[in-house]
């Protein structure tokens, strides 16, 4: 697959009342949200927009704290909540005129999808997770998960200092997340890693992204009920957040639900497998699926 840099896809922004967002979007069709996680922005979806507009009106934003959108200031960590990212999203969805929307999310972006199915469930037509998380994980992660070390180095001021101190230091940091969490070491390209270490080199990008690490709003903030909302949700086997860790909790939120394992992927399964993930999209969005668990 030929690999498509930023300047190659279609940019827009959008003042907000509260932020300006940019974002990707191409492609005609119902209309798809993609919302990135961590280390990420638009461009983590880069494999996916180009087949996925043959069949859906594609939108991949940047968050609020990321790649070109608005960084609030970054001493207000409250502002920071995955709460002000739905509104973001809410309002300009309103403004592109789309009532009704297909939603992918990944890493932070599970956050982001599960809280906006419960609070804007009718503008929802169906949703998938990758690497998700659900509610009743987060106790377990910490206690079991030997790769918790940087929720606790995102809190600290330092963080933002020693990975900003260089060019060099942001690289290295971006490389092992990028190596270290997918299957295979060695698929993210020099190249892949220089657009990564660019974009976040950006002034408060770094900062913005371990604010949403810092504001501690993982799974609240919400009424937690059952939803009868269609998912998806795809889980690489390689990924350091093993599959133990949630998906028995799934069926505890949701109750028509697909799940599959996909070999020889971690956790970037957009980059790691793209064909999987954008059939997987066109068949539960577009031809249905069957329940499994």
């Amino acid at each position: 697959m030929t690999l498509r840099m930023p300047d190659e896809f279609t940019h827009h922004t959008d003042v907000l009342s509260n932020v300006t967002l940019h974002y990707l979007r191409e492609g005609s069709g119902p209309p798809l949200l993609l919302v990135h996680g961590w280390p990420g922005f638009c461009w983590e979806w880069r494999k996916n927009i180009g087949p996925l507009a043959e069949h859906f009106d594609v939108i991949a934003p940047d968050m609020r704290g990321f790649g070109d959108s608005t960084k609030p200031p970054l001493d207000r960590i409250d502002l920071y909540s995955t709460e002000h990212v739905i509104d973001d999203f809410v309002e300009l969805l309103d403004r592109l005129g789309l009532e009704k929307i297909f939603l992918c999310g990944h890493d932070f972006g599970s956050e982001v999808v599960h809280k906006f199915i419960r609070r804007h469930r009718d503008r929802v037509s169906a949703a998938a997770i990758l690497n998700p998380a659900v509610p009743g994980w987060g106790e377990r992660y910490m206690q079991r998960f030997e790769e918790a070390w940087y929720f606790m180095f995102h809190q600290l001021d330092l963080a933002v200092e020693l990975v900003g101190s260089s060019r060099e230091a942001c690289r290295a940091y971006f490389k092992h997340w990028l190596s270290h969490w997918s299957a295979d070491g060695d698929l993210f390209t020099d190249v892949e890693i220089e657009v990564y270490t660019d974009t976040f080199m950006k002034p408060g990008n770094l900062h913005g992204g371990f604010n949403f690490y810092r504001v501690k709003d993982f799974w609240k903030e919400i009424d937690w009920t059952i939803s009868d909302c269609p998912m998806v949700f795809l889980q690489g086997m390689a990924d350091p957040i093993a599959p133990a860790a949630w998906t028995d909790l799934v069926g505890r939120w949701y109750t028509d639900f697909t799940i599959e394992y996909v070999e020889g992927a971690g956790h970037f399964l957009m980059c790691e497998k793209p064909e999987t993930l954008n059939n997987r999209l066109m068949e539960g969005f577009l031809g249905g699926g069957k329940k499994t668990t």
